[in-house]
C-alpha cells in the first residue's frame, strides 16, 4: 500500500514536469476531437488518421514508456504496473470529450 501511494505521487510530480503548455495543448486538442485516445495501459492511441495525430502519439508514448521503465526500476515493479496507476491519473485530468479505451477494446468518452 504504502509503495502503491509513494508511486501515485511520483507520477503526479512527473505529469507536473513533463511538458510546456505547446505540446500538452496539441495532445489536448487531439483528444478532445477523439483523435487520440488513451488506453487502460497508460499510453494512447490514435484512433483516427488526423495530420500530425501518429507523430504526437508516438513522442508521447516514447517519454511515458520511459517515465514507466525508470520508475519500475526505482520501485522494482513491472513498467505496467506503473502504466496503469499513470492512466488512472490521466482518467482524472483529462480532458472533456478523451476517449478511454478499456482491456476488453471498448471505448468509453468522458
Amino acid at each position: 500500500m504504502k509503495r502503491a501511494f509513494i508511486l501515485c505521487l511520483t507520477v503526479l510530480a512527473m505529469m507536473t514536469a513533463m511538458g510546456g503548455p505547446v505540446r500538452a495543448a496539441s495532445l489536448d486538442e487531439l483528444r478532445a476531437s477523439g483523435a487520440i485516445g488513451e488506453r487502460f495501459d497508460g499510453y494512447v492511441v490514435v484512433r483516427s488518421n488526423v495530420s500530425g495525430a501518429a507523430a504526437i502519439a508516438a513522442k508521447v508514448n516514447a517519454e511515458r514508456r520511459r517515465i514507466y521503465e525508470q520508475r519500475a526500476a526505482q520501485q522494482k515493479i513491472p513498467p505496467a504496473q506503473v502504466g496503469q496507476v499513470y492512466a488512472a491519473q490521466i482518467v482524472r485530468n483529462a480532458p472533456a470529450g478523451t476517449y478511454f479505451q478499456a482491456p476488453d477494446g471498448s471505448w468509453k468518452r468522458k
